[in-house]
This record gives structure tokens, sequence and C-alpha cells, in this order.
């Protein structure tokens, strides 16, 4: 315990000092509630998994409640009636309930890692659509972390011992609203979200193409502009090889030369007519769906396609390139309303793999919402490094750039 002042000084000496230290990384999910995920200080996992279900123990016996599905149900059972005030109480206190229990789980974690915590910083302005917490509801869940840390108490071990309840640990600065924070408040710590889950957690490539159609014209040269374009015959697959810097300045001092292919799967999800325009989600192999294209145009593979495509006048053509491309840049799949909900790479890592997130290794990350939370994790990890490297921590500026990002993760 350390008194009420600002103690980020002191944890930034623990932090300096400490080589045994963890990162827990958390992320508002698309299919989660939230997701954690804990690493060390090499970037290696030690634990992953979504807050979705909280598991509980009870005299020996373990007690699991799926908040996910209770809070979609209330939910439904909102839109249903939305003058039963009763319903809309109902749902606050059963979030409340939830964010509780989670800010439970993660103190736990803490002492039993020495982790610091790392969120997304809300106040950045970023906002995605499609979390399962909103924002306001995140807010509290912040806030009621923040309160829980700053007087954080064992109860199974002696009141009197270290972490008991008479010598309480002090984790946090007390909550003096959200705006005052900045990027560090104790042992939390808060990173700008951009590219955390839409970035292959192994080579470090993100999407910094605008593949939006605009003109014929427009989209022949954006396609005059790759290295190549080729058919890769020995692997079966299309590549496209490219620099950045052609394209775009969102590149500069990172990595710029890359090769895109069509290996794998995507999933593709569209209004369909026949359906009452009603969304639909369907697989698409790549690599059959461009061979499909080029032949429905006579563009023979093994010839040069580069030139093929630019000899090429029509509009639906060039929409039609460029939509496959998009979906070949595409690393998050997901079906609405199932589980289906996958990372896939289309850059080759140094051993010549493609990342999945359905079939790789517990070492990286299961899905693409734990994609997210390994990754605000890592920024995590680079806060981390800029306190360890340090000379003077009275003046220390945690911040990290686009560029340091993917400089980050690019040379690991």
């Amino acid at each position: 315990a350390t008194g009420p002042e600002n103690i980020n000084g002191k944890v930034n000496e623990f932090i300096q000092q400490n080589e045994n230290l963890h990162i827990i990384g958390i992320d508002r999910g698309e299919r989660h509630l939230l997701y954690l995920t804990v690493i060390d200080l090499q970037g290696h996992i030690k634990e992953q998994y979504s807050l979705n279900e909280i598991i509980n123990e009870y005299k020996g016996t373990q007690y699991k409640t799926d908040y996910h599905s209770l809070l979609s149900k209330r939910e439904d059972e909102r839109q249903k009636s939305r003058q039963d005030w009763k319903t809309i109480e109902n749902i606050k206190d059963l979030k409340e309930g939830y964010l509780s229990q989670v800010v439970h789980k993660i103190s736990e974690l803490m002492l039993k890692y020495q982790a610091i915590v790392v969120l997304e910083d809300l106040n950045t302005g970023f906002k995605r659509g499609r979390q399962k917490v909103e924002s306001s509801v995140y807010q509290q869940f912040e806030k009621m972390l923040i309160d829980k840390l700053n007087y954080l108490a064992n109860k199974k071990i002696a009141p009197s011992e270290m972490g008991g309840v008479l010598h309480a640990y002090q984790l946090t600065n007390k909550f003096d609203g959200f705006k005052k924070m900045g990027k560090q408040n104790g042992f939390l710590f808060y990173i700008p979200a951009w590219n955390t889950s839409k970035i292959d957690p192994v080579t470090g490539f993100v999407n910094l193409f605008d593949t939006r159609y605009e003109t014929r014209e427009k989209t022949k040269d954006f396609f005059a502009k790759f290295k190549s374009i080729r058919y890769n015959e020995a692997q079966g697959w299309f590549e496209f090889a490219f620099d950045y810097n052609d394209f775009t300045t969102k590149a500069e001092g990172t990595q710029t030369e890359w090769t895109v292919c069509t290996y794998g799967n995507r999933i593709e999800t569209f209004r369909d007519p026949a359906q009452n325009s009603q969304w639909v989600s369907q697989e698409v192999n790549l690599t059959e769906a461009f061979k499909l294209f080029f032949d429905s145009y006579n563009i023979a593979f093994d010839s040069n396609l580069q030139e093929a495509i630019a000899n090429q006048n029509s509009a639906e053509f060039y929409k039609r390139l460029l939509y496959l491309f998009k979906l070949t840049l595409q690393m998050r799949n997901s079906v609405t309303g199932t589980d289906i909900d996958y990372m896939q790479s289309p850059v080759k890592d140094a051993q010549g793999q493609f990342f999945n997130s359905q079939t790789c290794s517990s070492e990286l990350p299961e899905n693409a919402d734990a994609n997210g939370a390994y990754n605000i994790a890592r920024k995590g990890l680079y806060y981390v490094r800029l306190i360890k490297e340090s000379n003077d921590l009275k003046n220390l500026k945690l911040s990290i750039t686009n560029k340091e990002w993917l400089q980050f993760v690019q040379t690991k």
C-alpha cells in the first residue's frame, strides 16, 4: 500500500526492476463480451480465453454462468417490450453482476502473474460498431476495475498478511474521471486500438490499400502498380507482389514489400436478392474464384496476367477483379449468427506458413477476438519496453504511433 498520491512512478520502478512481469490484454470482442490474453515479456501467450462465461468455485464445486447467452436473451426481451421498465432494470442488474465477476477474475490474474492490465483507449475517438459491450458499459467496467484495484484485498489470507484486508494492495490511483487519466493509471495502461484485430499476428501484415471501386481507369492504374501478378503453378495460387510505397505513404518506415497470395478460403457476406435481400454468408475458395473469373474473360493463367489485365476494357471486369482482391486481403472471416469467426492471413511467414487461427498452435490467437486481446497486450509490451529502457522515469512519455507499432510487430 502506498497511500493515495499518484502511484504511477512507483509502478514504473516496479516494472523496470521486475523480470517476471506479465501483461493482460483485454478486448471488447464482436463475438465475445470481453476477451482476455496473458503474455510474458517475450510476447508468448500464457492463457487466452473468452469472458462470455464466468466459472466460480464454491466448496469445491464449479459453477458456470453463460452471461453472453443471458444478456442476448434479455436484450431480445427488451426489444419485444420496449415499455417494460422492469426488463430494462433487470438487464442493468445483470450487466453489473457480470462486470463485478469479470473485475474479480482480472484482479486474481494480476496477483497470480504480477501483471499489468492493458485496455483500449476509448478517449481516442476510435469507435468500433459491432462490439457486444457498448462504450458506456465498457467505461463502467473500467471504473469498477479501477475502484477494485484501488484497494485490493485477498480475503482468503490472514488480514495481517501483505495483501490481506489490513494490508490491501493499492494498484491504481483513485478514480478521477476518464479525461484526466492519460495513458496510465497505476497498473492499468491504455493503448490506441489502431490495427489490433485485423493484423497478421505472425508477420505483422496489415491491409493499407483503399479497395473501393471508383472508376475503370483508377482500377486499371491500381493493378498496373503491382510489381507482378502471376499464377504460381507449383503452389497452386495467384500472387500479387507489391511495394506499399507505390500506393500510399501509410507504410513509410515499415516493411513495404509484400506478396499477397490467394491461399485458403474467405467468407463473403452479401445481400441476396433471392432471399428478400437478407444478409447471406458463404465460404469462397479464393483461387478457384480467380480461376473462374479469368476463364470467363478467356485469360490463360500462365499468360502475362498484368498485361492481360491492362488490356481489358469493361468496367465489370475491373469491379470483379478489385472485389476478389479485396476478399484476398480480408483477414477476419465471420458468419453472422454462428461461432464461425477465424483469421486467415494472405501472407506467408518465414517458415512458409499462412497464419490461420483455426489450425495454429495454442501459442497464437485462437480466433479473431483473441487476436485483438493478444495485440492489445503486445502494445502493452511495447510500453513495458519503453519503461525498462528509460533512464528518466519522471519524464517518461508513453506513446506508440502506427509506424512504431508496425515496426514492432514486423521485426519481432
